[in-house]
Formats: structure tokens, C-alpha cells, sequence
């Protein structure tokens, strides 16, 4: 069976079923992966099993199962750590009722790809045997056949053998073509893969601009960001360092793991081509590669790492990070399954680590004076400070700002671990003193996934002698543990004991406004306002607080803080205020929507979204005061810019629905008559076709084009789709050219064969 096939049928079945959040996620994990979004995955993952496992469907299971998997392995580049679920999911996909699921092939690809990822070269042999085992029993026709080939070539290359990779990934491509398939954009960057590792370097970019010149090809950003990063690499090997620095895509979110070996590779290329390139942020980047690789169980991918930043450090004078490098790099070659000369390398290194010794550290100043000396260079590089803290705090091991600003050179490095170790040592030694960095140990400590045992550790550290702290520590981890109402309990108990600590009542309102207790949070942050020398943040955030609540008389007296005038002096704030930008944030992604500005932090939404997607248009909210983004620098930019504002509260929720609506442009007057007469019966239209859309004119036999408009269409929810069918034809009625909406029509049970004939004739 056709996987391609299979998924459009099952979509089509749970659409009639009105499964339509179901089928947004069968779409948009596969998407999302491929535009190397791994956090959005995880994200809408648990939704998507528990809704198969609730069906009792475990195709569908194997399918989300798969997906999360390749997100895992691909994106994330698991090695170990995914390995338990490889196995129980090739279990799974074989059961009697799975083994006829298509998906149930690709999941052999993910114990290759997983075996790859743990140590490529180490199992060659069972990555070619689980590989052609699978190849045996499909046709080169189906999609598969393309991937489990590009597993077996990528194991040939881990095998040293790349001249044998080239020949064989040729004659699969044949079999392909042979049986009308064609390999996708991913197969032939593995084509060029092998040929960059059989070391003919012009024919790999050649291969990798043909993909870019490929008018046919149909990539997304994860294909054209490896594309990117490995032109780069073949430029920098070839020693056209300039070129090679041009075409590296600058590291951000979108440079997942998956991409680390080929990305941190160039860029050491790079790096010692051009020293001005080679300093400790490129450091604290490539360790942090290598603690991923580490953390995630890729044993020799976290080696080759490790050897790669210890090598650039050596080359920068940076003796500290080089030790960490070769540390890292030796815990993980006994978890090696083949050895294959790791050992030599790293034997290596450490010998030109010791050669690069140099003896031991003598202080250039007295150890009282180094804290100062630190903190007020400009430009600090702290690889290069961290010889000069270490060896000042040697001396001074009761010093809390040394200590801190040592745990800060660290995290500045990369070294949180370490960091971590240094600032427990002294917090233990000093419990009770004021000076000591416990707020910078607690910080770091939220941010662990065992957070409750680590922060309750600290906290019972300090009870004792700070008893105000440790119940800060607290408050801190339930606010990030999500128990809004324990927040309160514990800043009740730090005021108790610390009269004059009312800023701590700033985290419970937070917590309250997390809660929708917003009754609670006027109080808090009225309590704020009032004791503040001047209105301020205090006062904004009283007056979303009071918005969510409808308490508008506390609007009122926060607006008048703020010296800012309403229309009215009672009842609910209803102002026009010009346009704001609100953003909002669903399975790991933000997206934001236009409104009107209706008070000091209340908007109507405009925007409607396409069918199937979050709609909020006619929605009343609630937004955070404090923009998200700065405004532009440039001037003229800043004329056209609306701040964007977090979405805290939806007053009213709307729950229109939109239709997609299109075709020819009737013409300026019948097209604004249109936008009244939705607009009167309280829809709204949202045009997203722009001045140049054009569709073709049915009545020319030249294949004359005309002005063309498309938009979606929002609706109440109390209104039947025939209803808005029927409006529609009436609104439209008498126009030279006619508008197709079939997906209402097929809603409405109105005749779609009309909307496909409009849609054939015009080419929409």
C-alpha cells in the first residue's frame, strides 16, 4: 500500500468523522520536522498518541510513534537515549495488527538510523544487514525504498568505503527511475555525500547546485539549511575559506543537532584559517554541541566534538576548556561499540595538550584585587580570565562575589556542570551569608529537570539560617512547577518572616493571573502600586489584571496613574486606540494576529485564520503590557511597526469559523459593496490575495489573465453553513465571473461540482 495514499485516506476519513484537530497534527509533525522545529514535535507529540490510543487505532500509533522518533534521531540526533523507543516501536510495528500499516517499514529505518547516530562506524554490519533485509521486501516504486537505501549507503560510508556508496546509491537511483519513482532532495544530498567522502570534491557541489536549480524540487528549510551547511564544509575543505564563511548559515534555533557535525567542522576549518574567528563564543558553541551529543547518547559524535573545540582552544591559548574537551571526549570511548582508532586520537590530544602545559599559574596581582580587575575590563574574554579567577579564588575560598563571578565565567564557558559543583561547594561552606551566589545557584537549578529535589535541597540548606530564601526558593519552584496557589502560600510565609519583602507578592500575582484568579491579582498588584514612588510597571500590570476581571474601576485609577485619559468615566473601558499586534503561543509556536486596541490592554482580534487552523478573530482580550520585541532602529521602519503584546486573557472567545473563498477580482465597487454587506451581518473578510494575483480568463483564447482575489471569510458559530452558502450566491449574484468556496459548499451539502468548475476554468 501506497503511504502517500494511505495518509489521504485516513485524513479524508477522520475529516468526515470531524477529526479536523487529528488531521492538522497527521500534517503538520511531519512538517514541522522537516522545518526543523523539533521543540514544536514535542510539543503536539502526547496530544497526537493519546488521541490514536484513544481511537484504539494503531496505525495511526506507528505513524505519530515514527514521526516522533525521526524527530528525535534526525533532528535531535539521539543516540542511546532514543534507543529504548527504536526497539519497543520496531516490537510494535509488527504486531499482527500493525504489520500491514506502510509505516510500519520506515520503522526498521529508525533502528538504522538510531544505531548511526550511537556509533555509525561501530555497527556497520548490523545497519547494512537491517537495511537490505528491508530493501529485499519492497519495490523501488514506494518512498521507502529511498530511504532505507540512503541508510545502507551512509553505513557503507562509516565503513570507509565511499567509492562503493557512490556506485550503489547510482544503481538504486536506476531502480527507481526504472520503476517511475524519483529520489527525493534527501538522496541526492546523499549522493553528494558520498561523493565529498570519496574525496571529489567539484562533483559533490556540482551535485548540491543541481539540487538548488532543480525547478521541480519541492524542499523545505531543514533540507535547504543542510544543503547550506554542507557547501560549506566541501568550500572549507577545498581551502576557499572566504567562500566557505559566506555560505555557512549563521547558527540560530534552526541549526539542529542533526546539523552539528558538518556545521561545527566548517566552521573549525574556518576558525583556523581565519584566528579572528576562533574565540571563546565559538567555544562555549562547539562545547555545547558536544554536551548535547553527550547528553543524548551519540558516543562518537560527542568524541569527534569534543576533539574539535579541545583542538581550537589549544590554538587560542584556552588550557581550561581544552582539559574539559579531553574529559568529555575519554568518558565516552569505552561506551564505544567498536574502538576504530578513537583511542589513538584522543591519546593524541591529550599529548598535545600536555606540551601545551606551559607550567604552573602564577598570579600577575594580588587575589583581593582580582574581583575588581575582572569585573571592570572591558571586553572580558572569561576563557582568558578563568586561569586568573581559579587561581585567585585558590586563595579565597571564602570571597562570595569571587565565587559568583568564577560560577559566572563557567556558565560564560559552557561549563554549567562545573558551575554547578563549584557554587554547591560554596553555598554548603556559607549558608548563612548574604554575600554567598545562592540566587545564582537557584537560577540554575529551575532549570533542571529534577528541579523539586535540587531547589528542595537548597532550600532546606538554608532554612536554618535565611529562612526569607529558602521560602523564595520555594515560591520559585512552584511558580515553575505550575502550583500556582502553593506561590502563594510560600510568599505568605517569606513576608512572615521578612516584613519589608513585598516585592515577592509580584511572583504570587503572576501566579494568580496564571491561575484566572484575577480577583487576587488586583489586590497584589494594587497593594504594588500603591506602596511604588512612581506609577509604573506596577500599575500596567494592575490594570491587565483588572481587565481580565472587569473590574474597570481599577482600569480606571491605574490609567489615571499612568496620566492616561478614557472616553468614560464608568462601566467597561471601550476605546479606538489604532491597531496592535497580539501574539499567542500553541504547540510550541508563536503566531501573532492583528486587533484593535480597544483600552490600555484590551484589543478585538481582526485577523481570521485559515480553515482548520486557531481562529480568534472577534475575540475580546487581554494582553501583557511590556512589548516582546524592541522597536526598529531605523526610522522609517518604526513608522510602520506595531509593538507585538502577549495574549494574557481572552475576555469573549468568538468561535467564528472561515471559508476559503476565490477567483476573479469583480471590480473595486461590487467588491466593496461585498465588504459592507459582510460586514453588516457581523462576518469578516480578510483579503490574503495581494494587487498582482492573477487567474486566467475563461473567455480569451489568448490566455488572457485577470485581476484575481482570494480571502477567508469568517462566520458566527450559530450560523449553518448552507446559511453562509446561500448568502454567498446571493451577494455574488450577477457578477461576470464567479467565486469557487468548495470546501463550504461540500459543508453546506451544496453542489461542489459548480466550485470545481470555477476552479478548472479560472485555474485557481
Amino acid at each position: 500500500m501506497d503511504i502517500f495514499q494511505w495518509i489521504e485516506d485516513l485524513s479524508d476519513e477522520l475529516r468526515e468523522a470531524g477529526q479536523y484537530r487529528l488531521v492538522e497534527l497527521i500534517n503538520r509533525i511531519p512538517h514541522e520536522l522537516h522545518e526543523n522545529h523539533p521543540e514544536r514535535v514535542e510539543a503536539m507529540l502526547p496530544e497526537a498518541l493519546a488521541a490514536a490510543r484513544a481511537m484504539q487505532h494503531p496505525w495511526l500509533e506507528v505513524f505519530f510513534r515514527h514521526w516522533g522518533l525521526q524527530n528525535r534521531m534526525r533532528n535531535l540526533a539521539e543516540g542511546d537515549k532514543a534507543l529504548p523507543e527504536a526497539v519497543s516501536l520496531l516490537e510494535f510495528a509488527h504486531r499482527d495488527q500493525t504489520q500491514q500499516c506502510p509505516q510500519s517499514v520506515c520503522v526498521t529505518q529508525d533502528i538504522a538510523i538510531c544505531y548511526g547516530n550511537v556509533d555509525g562506524p561501530g555497527w556497520v554490519p548490523e545497519r547494512l544487514a537491517v537495511s537490505e533485509e528491508t530493501l529485499a521486501r519492497i519495490e523501488p516504486s514506494r518512498a521507502c525504498y529511498d530511504c532505507i537505501s540512503r541508510e545502507y549507503a551512509l553505513a557503507l560510508m562509516d565503513d570507509g568505503r565511499a567509492a562503493d556508496a557512490v556506485d550503489y546509491l547510482q544503481r538504486q537511483a536506476q531502480n527507481m527511475l526504472r520503476d517511475g519513482a524519483e529520489p527525493g532532495v534527501a538522496y541526492r544530498e546523499t549522493q553528494a555525500g558520498a561523493l565529498f567522502r570519496a574525496g571529489r570534491f567539484d562533483e559533490a557541489l556540482a551535485e548540491l547546485a543541481a539540487i538548488d536549480e532543480d525547478d521541480m524540487v519541492d524542499d523545505d528549510d531543514g533540507d535547504r539549511l543542510s544543503r547550506q551547511t554542507f557547501r560549506a564544509l566541501v568550500l572549507a575543505h577545498q581551502g576557499r575559506i572566504d567562500e566557505a564563511w559566506e555560505a555557512l548559515p549563521e547558527y540560530g534555533p534552526l541549526i539542529v543537532p542533526l546539523l552539528y557535525p558538518r556545521w561545527s567542522e566548517a566552521m573549525a576549518l574556518i576558525a583556523q584559517a581565519k584566528p579572528e574567528y576562533n574565540h571563546w563564543r565559538l567555544g562555549r558553541l562547539l562545547m555545547s554541541m558536544a554536551t548535547h551529543m553527550d547528553q543524548v547518547g551519540a558516543h562518537r559524535r560527542c568524541i569527534e566534538q569534543s576533539l574539535r573545540h579541545g583542538e581550537l582552544a589549544l590554538r587560542r591559548n584556552a588550557p581550561w576548556s581544552a582539559r574539559r574537551a579531553l574529559e568529555l571526549a575519554r568518558r565516552h570511548q569505552p561506551l564505544l561499540r567498536a574502538d576504530l582508532g578513537a583511542a589513538q586520537q584522543i591519546d593524541a590530544f591529550a599529548a598535545r595538550l600536555d606540551a601545551a602545559g606551559g607550567g604552573e599559574f602564577a598570579l600577575p596581582m594580588p587575589a583581593e584585587q582580582v574581583y575588581e580587575h575582572v569585573r571592570g575590563s572591558e571586553g572580558s574574554d572569561p576563557e582568558q580570565d578563568m586561569e586568573l579567577l581559579l587561581a585567585a579564588y585558590a586563595q579565597r575560598r571564602d570571597d562570595g562575589p569571587l565565587a559568583g563571578l568564577l560560577a559566572s565565567a563557567m556558565l560564560a564557558c559552557g561549563a554549567r556542570e562545573e558551575a554547578l559543583a563549584h557554587l554547591w561547594d560554596f553555598v554548603g561552606r556559607h549558608p548563612g551569608s548574604e554575600e554567598s551566589p545562592a540566587g545564582q545557584l537557584l537560577e540554575q537549578l529551575l532549570d533542571d529537570a529534577d528541579a523539586g529535589a535540587q531547589v528542595e535541597r537548597l532550600a532546606a540548606l538554608l532554612q536554618p539560617v535565611r529562612e526569607p530564601f529558602a521560602h523564595w526558593c520555594r515560591a520559585q519552584l512552584a511558580f515553575r512547577q505550575s502550583r500556582w496557589r502553593e506561590v502563594g502560600a510560600h510568599v505568605q510565609r517569606l513576608i512572615a518572616a521578612d516584613p519589608d519583602a513585598h516585592g515577592a507578592n509580584r511572583l504570587w500575582a503572576r501566579a494568580a493571573m496564571e491561575e484566572q484568579d484575577f480577583a487576587q491579582a488586583v489586590r497584589l498588584y494594587a497593594a504594588l502600586a500603591e506602596r511604588a514612588e512612581q506609577p509604573g510597571g506596577d500599575d500596567w500590570d494592575l490594570m491587565s489584571a483588572a481587565s481580565a476581571a472587569g473590574d474597570w474601576d481599577a482600569v480606571r485609577r491605574g490609567a489615571a496613574r499612568l496620566g492616561m485619559e478614557l472616553s468614560s468615566s464608568e462601566g467597561p473601558v471601550r476605546e479606538s486606540w489604532g491597531w496592535v499586534r497580539v501574539r499567542y503561543e500553541r504547540d510550541g509556536e508563536s503566531y501573532d494576529c492583528l486587533a484593535r486596541r480597544t483600552g490600555p490592554v484590551t484589543a478585538q482580534v481582526t485577523t481570521v485564520a485559515p480553515p482548520g487552523r486557531p481562529q480568534h478573530v472577534r475575540d475580546e482580550v487581554v494582553f501583557d503590557a511590556a512589548p516582546l520585541e524592541p522597536a526598529p532602529e531605523d526610522e522609517a521602519e518604526r513608522e510602520r511597526w506595531l509593538a507585538p503584546f502577549r495574549v494574557v486573557h481572552t475576555v469573549h472567545r468568538a468561535d467564528y469559523r472561515s471559508w476559503f473563498v476565490d477567483g476573479a477580482h469583480p471590480g473595486e465597487a461590487a467588491f466593496d459593496a461585498l465588504c459592507e454587506a459582510v460586514e453588516a451581518q457581523e462576518w469578516t473578510l480578510w483579503v490574503r490575495s495581494s494587487d498582482d494575483y492573477r487567474v486566467r480568463d475563461p473567455n480569451s483564447e489568448e490566455d488572457e489573465a485577470l485581476p484575481g482575489v482570494y480571502f477567508f471569510l469568517a462566520t458566527p458559530p450559530q450560523l449553518a453553513p448552507a446559511d453562509v452558502d446561500r448568502r454567498l450566491h446571493e451577494l455574488t449574484a450577477g457578477w461576470e465571473h464567479p467565486l469557487s468556496w468548495p470546501q463550504l459548499a461540500e459543508q453546506a451539502g451544496a453542489d461542489v461540482s459548480r466550485h470545481e468548475a470555477v476552479i478548472e476554468a479560472y485555474g485557481l
